[in-house]
């Protein structure tokens, strides 16, 4: 059998801990430069895919920021039943691409945007009952769901190691840079104390900017181009518009990107220490909800937790939720220069792939641990239920398109999220095997 062990935790600064303004703008950008790829992505691949011009692209990502710097503020506060109060942070989730894409292209994005606003609604009206539904997620599942959206995020960060789109890929120079930044992180982690230990992730990054210049990988042409600022206009895109089997579509990736929300909420709480109770779970859910409604109307995307900072949690030992609210604010800044955005638009993909696949790796370590809570062994019970949800997971998530492609858009959609097909495969043989774990 697994002997696993939850590891010692190495929080250094606490959840409800305050930090001055100088080290909160710098643990803060450290979430945020994290996140960033993330959050343009979407947009950028969307935008391009139904045929957007190059200004209206910038609109979408504009409003991405400002939408996921706002639901990263809700989840560190609580307002009402709004609100985690963890250091959650909010992106821009992929699992809505392909049903966007699609909606997009056949009836318009005013579509795509009043399809989320409806979806949105009805999350947020789920996460008063959310707790209700926890009995389906003992640590065997959360471990799990939380394991698989680190192992698909691996890839990710790889991809970005290995220079990411373009030219660059697979060449040596990407290689070395992302291996030094790497190199950077872990010794700035492992070999010094103090303040320069929780700004590892920022430092390796800083670095990774001087080095990917001084290999000639670094443009900065984009910055000189972009505006010093810009408010984000309301509906840029015209009034939304309904349609039921757009909002069919988009309502089947709201569920998943909520599965996704509760995963990460139970491994904030492993990474942290903390125990997560039905405030958390609900007021968590709720942001996702209502943040993907407000972000409609600033002409941004549906929003769900980002694994990735959970990771740098981990690594930095960074835990307060106040750090979390100013990389919040520092989304919002962002959307509102920039030229300043355009500056970490720039950075080199093996940059931040260097950084990531540490981040990664650490958001699987948070699910593994998880998994031993509550015994001394890994049951033969639950070695089976683990494999089997991770291999199909990270099978269906890592799948191309060709493997899917004679199935309907709807069940395609399904089955591209690996965290909802191998969360559901958990949830289900957890509840089918004998032996059942609370």
């Amino acid at each position: 059998m697994v002997n696993l062990s939850v590891p010692e935790q190495a929080i250094k600064i606490g959840l409800e801990e305050k930090v001055d303004v100088g080290r909160s703008i710098i643990y803060g950008l450290q979430h945020m430069v994290a996140m960033f790829a993330g959050v343009v992505a979407a947009p950028l691949i969307v935008g391009a895919a139904i045929g957007l011009e190059p200004l209206e692209k910038t609109v979408l990502i504009q409003g991405a920021l400002l939408a996921c710097g706002i639901g990263t503020i809700l989840q560190s506060m609580r307002i009402g039943f709004v609100g985690a109060k963890l250091p959650i942070c909010m992106g821009t989730a992929f699992v809505f691409i392909t049903p966007m894409i699609s909606i997009g292209k056949s009836m318009g994005i005013a579509t795509i945007f009043g399809s989320m606003m409806v979806c949105g609604l009805i999350e947020f009206a789920v996460a008063p009952i959310i707790w209700r539904i926890k009995r389906f997620f003992p640590p065997l599942v959360t471990g799990t769901v939380v394991a698989l959206i680190g192992l698909l995020l691996i890839p990710v960060g790889f991809r970005w190691a290995a220079g990411g789109v373009g030219d660059m890929y697979g060449q040596p120079t990407a290689f070395v840079i992302s291996g030094l930044v790497l190199i950077i992180m872990l010794a700035a982690s492992c070999f010094t104390k103090g303040f320069m230990q929780t700004v590892s992730i920022i430092l390796a990054i800083v670095c990774g900017y001087v080095i990917a210049g001084m290999f000639g990988v670094l443009d900065l042409s984009t910055v000189g181009k972009a505006e010093w600022f810009a408010v984000p206009k309301v509906l840029a895109f015209g009034m939304p518009e309904f349609h039921i089997g757009a909002i069919l579509g988009i309502l089947v990736a709201q569920f998943a990107s909520m599965l996704e929300t509760i995963g990460d909420t139970y491994a904030t709480g492993v990474v942290l220490d903390e125990k997560i109770e039905k405030e958390h779970l609900r007021g968590a859910v709720a942001v996702g909800g209502i943040g993907s409604f407000i972000a409609t109307f600033f002409n941004g995307f549906s929003l769900t937790s980002f694994s990735q900072n959970i990771g740098v949690i981990g690594i930095t030992g960074v835990g307060s939720r106040q750090v979390v609210r100013v990389g919040g604010i520092i989304l919002i800044v962002l959307a509102l220069f920039p030229k300043l955005a355009a500056l970490i638009v720039a950075m080199p993909e093996p940059v931040l792939g260097g950084a990531g696949i540490v981040m990664f790796g650490t958001v699987v370590a948070a699910g593994i641990s998880q998994l031993s809570i509550g015994r001394d062994r890994f049951s033969q019970r639950s070695l089976l239920i683990f494999a089997t949800a991770i291999g199909l997971g990270v099978g269906f998530g890592l799948a191309d398109n060709e493997a899917l492609q004679n199935l309907p858009d709807v069940l395609q959609s399904i089955l591209h999220s690996g965290v909802v097909v191998g969360g559901a495969v958990a949830i289900l043989l957890n509840e089918i095997l004998p032996g059942k774990e609370e």
